[in-house]
């Protein structure tokens, strides 16, 4: 195992039985994996950046660790960066950018990422409208239970313009602002 997964997993049995006061040795055992480049722990760090866990709030610091982590073909990474570039949090509003991560997280497994890909065709973000391609790729997305898209075609509904948050991860119990 590397030290990259050694500091990580450390983080991960920390964070399971978490505590308030673990915040800070999990941060910096996450630090320690992220210096390794290793792909979860640059996303959930860009993730705690991104919130403000433990750290002051750095929306450039947390693109830039979610760009290192995409890099390294981690979907949740490259979802979260895509959704940066679109808004322009942390970087420089890009839909073109955008569009093209959601596509890489998509082709990584994401289904998240199936539904955005659908979603900026139907608008145009980022690519030529294309309501025909949305439509099948909403379809996918419904198949394997895609709660937005189930929505959509139960409401007959347009798709949001807008995607929302991703706050995907092991690390789900220290999401809410813990310091």
């Amino acid at each position: 195992m590397s030290a990259g997964e050694a500091y990580y997993r450390r983080a991960q049995q920390i964070a399971a039985v978490y505590r308030e006061d673990s915040v800070v040795r999990i941060l910096a055992l996450l630090e320690e994996a992220a210096a390794f480049d290793h792909p979860g722990a640059l996303f959930e760090l860009g993730t705690w950046y991104h919130y403000g866990i433990g750290v002051a709030r750095d929306d450039a610091r947390a693109a830039a660790l979610w760009e290192r982590a995409s890099d390294s073909e981690d979907p949740a990474a490259s979802l979260n960066l895509a959704i940066a570039c679109e808004r322009g949090i942390g970087l420089a509003r890009d839909p073109f950018r955008a569009f093209a991560l959601y596509e890489r997280a998509s082709s990584a497994g994401s289904l998240d990422a199936v539904y955005e890909v659908g979603r900026c065709k139907y608008y145009g973000i980022g690519t030529p409208v294309d309501r025909a391609g949305a439509e099948a790729l909403f379809e996918q997305a419904r198949r394997f239970g895609h709660a937005e898209a189930l929505c959509d075609a139960a409401e007959s509904d347009a798709p949001r313009r807008m995607p929302r948050p991703n706050v995907a991860g092991p690390f789900h119990a220290t999401r809410g602002g813990a310091t």
